[in-house]
């Protein structure tokens, strides 16, 4: 009889964690740029505002609902916060 040992896998790519910061990275900036100027409430001047800050079109429409979702957060965080 054989003895079998089992080595679990990673579980994903390995530069999966690298990407993701990345990602994470860029939509933080997207929203601090809608925030700043307060285009996140609209979907098509959110659009407008990425592309003049030189977004390209692909990452404005891939990461676009995420950023305007984290501005969202923020904005009411800070209202909040507000005393």
């Amino acid at each position: 009889m054989a003895v079998i040992t089992i080595h679990p896998l990673p579980d994903g790519s390995l530069s999966l964690d690298a990407v993701r910061a990345q990602r994470i990275a860029k939509v933080a900036e997207m929203a601090s740029r809608l925030v700043e100027t307060g285009a996140f409430v609209d979907h098509s001047d959110a659009i407008m505002v990425l592309a003049s800050f030189g977004y390209s079109s692909f990452e404005v429409h891939a990461l676009l609902d995420d950023a305007r979702q984290v501005a969202a957060e923020h904005v009411v965080a800070m209202e909040m916060c507000e005393p």
